[in-house]
């Protein structure tokens, strides 16, 4: 029979008698029968077996443990009743782990405090634990708490070591501890139905900051005595609880409220360390060193943790406390690959145990092991100290600690926007539009462009080679020079909606033309450059020199008012390579376009990487084709003395490239890698600052007048990191990188570390379009973007950088992608690719793999970045 079952037999057995219910409270005794409390007004002048009578009829045979029949005046005295429950969501640890050992279709979806768009109500609770001792836990929460509060946080560390205590001896002041004040005290107190003023507890750390300690108790024989009464499991099935009482006052009975509370937490599963974890907790730092006596009871502590609820009850999301991993310590070593053995391993145990969560946090952000641990170097300075140390340079180990932490306070850093963001915000999410398409595609191109250091020197005419990867720029810089007062520039060669009304510009048909022609006129590259470059000139420039005469016969269908088409061309130069002497007429005709053309005239190519075709022999014709172009600039290109050849090439074509010559471009090119975050985020933000009300906005901001006396392109980081937390806010909840910035930053990147600014406004343009339907539904004005849409959107922006890797760039990769996806989780052993190895090499030059493990020469396995991984369908396994 089930606890309902029982309390509707009750409650119709107090009906049948005329008597009402005014309390049934049915639980299961923890070893065997139930527990019983009913309160009614009709036991009144009844006698305890009257009253059992009418209560148990038709439950005599029912195994009862323990009962309460009391009327409303008795049940003033009667203490603590037990719970009305079932008992399956105790915070303790046998229940703990059969929930977390439940089948995955029965089990809750996962919300943490990080995935929530406001803050929590301080204090944020949180518990230091490992499952063995010697791993410096409670090291680890001391200088955590000098940490948080030399930051101006207000913390109480909190001594749940009750059996061993040491944290006030930690901080050097166990002295300090009055006889009878102490947490044990305060335990037995509150379960005692007083309530203690835990101030007159607390030990004050630090007479600068706002640190305390509430000890546990002065060990004496009193302290034994009370330590019998501390009973988590009783009070757990009762309706008074002296632990969440504890945090109720250390929340709002104290002088002051805290930011942090830090709770200190006994080794192994013991009866008060499962509530802390399970239930008071809203964040919990494991501590382990990864030894494999550790691995099977901190899997188990981590899957009861991940299937726990706490006793926050936010906005209607039952929290789940979130983890967070300490390795400690990590031994010294003078070989780098013992530490990273540790690393690894710990790494991978921890991807590991949080697999558990897949398919359960719909729309948040999948957790990434590396960015929830962190490494505590073996020190022996703090190994044999008797205290923590008050010197700040022997804190910086766990900073990290405290920024996990600080990650969920308001920083005072913080953007405070106006008052004005609410009225203000629909007109900016109708008039901010970001481009998701390429640079060609781009509306309001020039107000948008970004004109950085970087930019300006790639757009110089002294530099004729532009390199960068599918993304950084390259058709920017293009458009950039296209799109200059007519005369400064000629495309040659331009992809897609940039050739305009230029008919004769050549396709990967028309480049397939070519080099049959050239096969039948027996003539090279360099020299259908010289006569295509010549023929650009003159139908792009009415300036330019006309044809020499000798070539009057072959150019006879040359026209700049009605320009000639693909096959127009080709049949063209076919003629002008059967004039004799045709190399020495096209040299003297493009020396003659030279010298008529203006200082600096530009002579633009684009479109080379996709212009030829994808197959092996399309490539093959593109590899001659642009090696024959470089030849001819290397030849002619600095002879002339207005025209100036650039040339923007995907960097993997030119690394592939061998001509003679090739190093006379040495030092000539620019690389376009966004290497500098304040110029990448510009990209974004300048096209954010087009809606009006998004720059008013920005300038009712403290400061904000720089927004409208300023060019972007002469901002200081400061103010672009400014604006950007007004636009889509600072922090990144529950993630070691504490920015919002860093987050897209490390998100965006290839396995190289570049970053590509088309992906930036492509995640911009998908994360407007999401906040546009979630402000309908829950409004925010902390930021013109909640951060969360980063995270929602992601996997989209995913699905777009691999498709363009696959579709635009690299179509032979596709094996290697149709691997990874069956593989299905990163990193991946290079064993596993061995069959695709020419492929993986490819894949590691643009990005798509990177070394996980291993050297350069001999790998051991490789990593996919987040650019590609969602999209792969990958989850991760200790990628780092």
């Amino acid at each position: 029979m089930k606890g309902a079952e029982i309390r509707t037999i009750i409650t119709q057995n107090l009906r049948d008698a005329g008597w009402d219910a005014d309390d049934v409270r049915v639980q299961p005794d923890p070893f065997s029968g139930w527990r019983i409390a009913v309160v009614s007004i009709g036991f009144e002048g009844r006698s305890p077996q009257e009253r059992r009578a009418v209560v148990l009829a038709g439950l005599e045979e029912l195994h009862v443990e323990w009962m309460d029949l009391l009327t409303p005046e008795e049940r003033e005295w009667a203490g603590p009743l037990p719970l009305d429950t079932d008992l399956d969501d105790l915070p303790l640890w046998p229940e703990a782990l059969a929930r977390s050992g439940l089948a995955e279709d029965t089990k809750q979806p996962v919300v943490f405090a990080s995935d929530l768009d406001a803050d929590l109500p301080p204090p944020i609770v949180v518990t230091f634990y490992s499952l063995r001792g010697g791993v410096g836990r409670s090291t680890a929460l001391a200088y955590t708490a000098q940490i948080l509060a030399s930051r101006g946080r207000k913390v109480v560390c909190v001594d749940m070591d009750l059996e061993a205590p040491g944290l006030a001896a930690l901080f050097g002041r166990e002295k300090d501890i009055g006889e009878g004040l102490g947490l044990v005290h305060a335990l037995t107190a509150l379960d005692r139905g007083e309530e203690p003023d835990l101030s007159t507890y607390l030990l004050r750390l630090s007479e600068s900051n706002d640190l305390y300690c509430l000890p546990a108790g002065r060990p004496d024989a009193n302290y034994a005595r009370l330590l019998r009464y501390i009973d988590p499991g009783a009070w757990y099935r009762e309706e008074r609880n002296p632990l969440r009482q504890l945090v109720e006052l250390l929340s709002k009975r104290l002088p002051f409220t805290p930011d942090v509370v830090l709770l200190d937490a006994r080794t192994g599963m013991t009866a008060l360390s499962g509530p802390l974890l399970f239930d008071l907790s809203d964040m919990a730092v494991i501590v382990f060193f990864p030894h494999p006596q550790t691995a099977t009871g901190t899997a188990a502590l981590v899957r009861a943790l991940l299937a726990a609820r706490t006793r926050r009850d936010f906005n209607n999301h039952m929290l789940t406390p979130e983890p967070r991993f300490l390795v400690s310590p990590v031994p010294a070593s003078r070989a780098p690959e013992v530490v990273r053995r540790y690393e690894h391993r710990a790494i991978e145990w921890i991807a590991d145990w949080l697999s558990v969560l897949e398919g359960r946090r719909q729309g948040q952000s999948v957790l990434v092991e590396a960015e929830l641990t962190h490494f505590i170097p073996y020190r022996e300075v703090i190994a044999t100290s008797d205290t923590i140390l008050s010197d700040p340079d022997m804190w910086r180990d766990y900073e990290p600690v405290a920024e996990w932490i600080e990650r969920f306070l308001p920083a005072e850093s913080e953007v405070r926007v106006p008052v004005t963001l609410a009225t203000l915000k629909p007109r900016i999410l109708e008039e901010m539009k970001f481009s998701a398409g390429t640079a060609e595609e781009q509306q309001s191109f020039q107000e948008t462009f970004v004109e950085t250091a970087l930019m300006a020197k790639a757009i110089s005419p002294d530099i004729p080679l532009v390199l960068g990867r599918k993304g950084t720029g390259k058709t920017a810089v293009f458009r950039r020079l296209l799109e200059d007062p007519p005369g400064k520039s000629i495309a040659v060669l331009a992809p897609g909606r940039l050739r305009g009304q230029r008919p004769w510009m050549l396709s990967a048909d028309g480049f397939q033309a070519v080099e049959e022609m050239l096969q039948r006129t027996a003539t090279d590259w360099r020299q259908f450059w010289t006569a295509y470059i010549a023929t650009a000139c003159f139908l792009s420039s009415p300036s330019s020199a006309a044809p020499p005469q000798e070539l009057n016969a072959a150019l006879g269908n040359l026209h700049r008012e009605i320009p000639p088409g693909e096959l127009d061309v080709v049949r063209l130069l076919e003629n002008i390579f059967t004039v004799p002497g045709a190399a020495l007429l096209l040299s003297d005709w493009i020396h003659r376009i030279d010298r008529q053309a203006s200082h600096n005239t530009l002579v633009l190519f684009d479109g080379l990487d996709t212009g030829f075709g994808h197959n092996d022999k399309e490539r093959e014709r593109r590899r001659q084709a642009i090696s024959g172009l470089f030849a001819f600039l290397i030849d002619r290109g600095d002879r002339f003395e207005h025209l100036r050849l650039k040339v923007v090439l995907r960097e993997d074509i030119w690394r592939s490239l061998r001509f003679e010559n090739k190093s006379h471009l040495f030092g000539r090119s620019v690389r376009l890698e966004w290497s500098d975050r304040p110029d990448f985020f510009k990209v974004v933000i300048k096209q954010a600052i087009q809606s009006p009300a998004f720059r008013d906005l920005l300038t009712a901001t403290p400061g904000g007048s720089v927004f409208q006396d300023t060019e972007i392109g002469s901002w200081p980081e400061s103010v672009v990191f400014h604006a950007w937390n007004v636009l889509v806010g600072e922090r990144m909840k529950g993630e070691k990188t504490t920015f919002t910035r860093n987050w897209v930053w490390n998100r965006l990147a290839d396995g190289s570390g570049d970053h590509s600014p088309r992906y930036l406004l492509q995640l911009f343009y998908e994360v407007a379009a999401w906040e546009r339907k979630e402000q309908l539904k829950i409004p925010y004005e902390r930021s013109v973007l909640r951060p969360r849409g980063l995270i929602a959107v992601l996997p989209t922006v995913s699905e777009q950088a691999l498709s363009a890797l696959r579709d635009e760039e690299f179509p032979e990769l596709r094996p290697l992608l149709s691997r990874l996806t069956e593989i299905g989780r990163t990193p991946v052993n290079a064993e596993e690719l061995e069959s695709l190895s020419s492929l993986v090499a490819l894949a590691r030059e643009v990005g798509l793999l990177a070394v996980y493990e291993g050297s350069d020469e001999r790998v051991e396995r490789y990593k996919v970045p987040d650019m590609y991984r969602l999209a792969l369908g990958m989850t991760r396994r200790g990628q780092a």
